[in-house]
């Protein structure tokens, strides 16, 4: 992504305009705090994105911390909204993202979990559990993206639930989801495949 954390920082500030003047000094400060984005930072950056959901007139949405890192997804119910509505959430979605809290959470997940500011999230991921010794030193990207298609087939029509259904398909991983290093290595490189354990946002009442 770039030669170090902060020089990220600095193309976020330069080529983000659209960025909320508060999500611009969390910025600020982690330049002169050596690239390292507080949690108390992090945390009103997710809560002023809350707020900017709401104050468009929309629910709370759901949100899910994971070790201290929030699920970078959202499991929407869009029923009974209009193809007109949908449209206008995801603007406002991507809106309040932009605004408040994406720029924040993109250098969050850097210091958490990626130092080595890999671009591609499966490389990063796989960096992530090598260096905590959740996998062999041999463990590649190859053999977790081997993993991630048997996760995506594996068949759960005997499931009954979406977390019993989640929880089968994780058994395609040679890695234990269960400790909290694995659970922050994937929450911050590929959330999605945490997904179940957020609930549903249902934008409208």
């Amino acid at each position: 992504m770039a030669g170090s954390v902060s020089e990220r920082i600095k193309n976020l500030l330069e080529y983000h305009a659209d960025m909320d003047q508060s999500q611009r000094q969390m910025l600020e400060r982690a330049l002169a705090n050596e690239g390292e984005i507080s949690h108390a930072d992090y945390l009103t950056a997710w809560g002023n994105y809350r707020q900017c959901l709401i104050a468009k007139g929309y629910n709370p949405p759901t949100m899910r911390l994971i070790n201290g890192v929030y699920i970078h997804q959202t499991k929407i119910d869009t029923s009974g909204m209009s193809e007109a509505q949908q449209d206008k959430l995801n603007r406002d979605v991507d809106g309040c993202q932009a605004r408040y809290v994406l720029s924040v959470d993109d250098i969050y997940r850097l210091n958490v979990a990626n130092p080595g500011l890999y671009s591609n999230p499966d490389v990063a991921l796989v960096d992530c559990l090598r260096r905590h010794a959740l996998v062999p030193k041999d463990y590649s990207v190859n053999q977790y993206r081997a993993e991630s298609e048997r996760f995506f087939d594996t068949d759960v029509s005997d499931t009954k639930t979406e977390r019993e259904a989640y929880t089968k398909r994780r058994e395609a991983f040679s890695f234990d989801f269960n400790t909290l290093q694995a659970r922050t290595c994937v929450d911050t490189n590929d959330s999605s495949l945490l997904i179940d354990e957020l609930e549903t946002w249902k934008p409208l009442s």
